[in-house]
């Protein structure tokens, strides 16, 4: 098993902090896996692009540097630019709709648009949308990581007992959210 990961947009959006998270997360998940975290971000961290490729394995890592991923998440449209071409057919895209202003053009991923800020707002934190994200993420990719590894890693990155919680709140909701968009999607399959 390898799961590709790349999360971007600007800096502030939690690129950095989901990629530390879903490392913490796997090894913390106890299979066994390897992991890597690779972030580059410019040198004005607050608004200028940032990112973080993250790779979970278990097999050992040879490189943390990939031109492809299974997983995209994405916080603006420039990262969508940028790295749509790089998911593999059959791969998962996960971006607020919120501000990503043009759906994936590719038609061989599963793109899940997720209101990410709304739904963070609704949480009393906007700046919690990265980890509403990351709940949709963890919806479809369950049998990478589930909640109670990503909890464990969301608990090894909070620095404060209340941020701890919100962002379990915001994993929370965006696995709801995520279930929502995939019921709707089987229904209007059946049609």
């Amino acid at each position: 098993m390898i799961e590709r990961i790349m999360i971007s947009g600007s800096g502030g959006d939690g690129a950095v902090f989901l990629g530390k998270t879903l490392s913490w997360a796997a090894m913390s998940a106890g299979r066994g896996y390897y992991t890597t975290g690779l972030p580059s971000y410019g040198p004005e961290i607050r608004g200028g692009t940032s990112r973080t490729e993250v790779i979970i394995s278990d097999a050992p890592i040879g490189s943390p540097v990939n031109t492809t991923f299974e997983s995209l998440i994405v916080f603006n449209d420039m990262s969508l630019e940028r790295f749509e071409p790089g998911i593999v057919p059959g791969g998962l895209v996960v971006y607020n709709a919120d501000v990503v202003a043009r759906p994936v053009k590719r038609d061989d991923v599963t793109a899940l648009a997720v209101h990410a800020s709304a739904e963070a707002q609704a949480l009393g934190n906007s700046r919690s949308m990265n980890v509403v994200a990351l709940g949709v993420w963890a919806a479809k990719k369950g049998d990478v990581l589930d909640r109670n590894a990503l909890v464990e890693g969301l608990r090894h990155m909070a620095k404060h007992p209340k941020l701890f919680e919100l962002n379990c709140r915001a994993l929370d909701r965006g696995l709801a959210v995520a279930r929502e968009l995939l019921e709707r999607e089987t229904a209007l399959a059946r049609r």
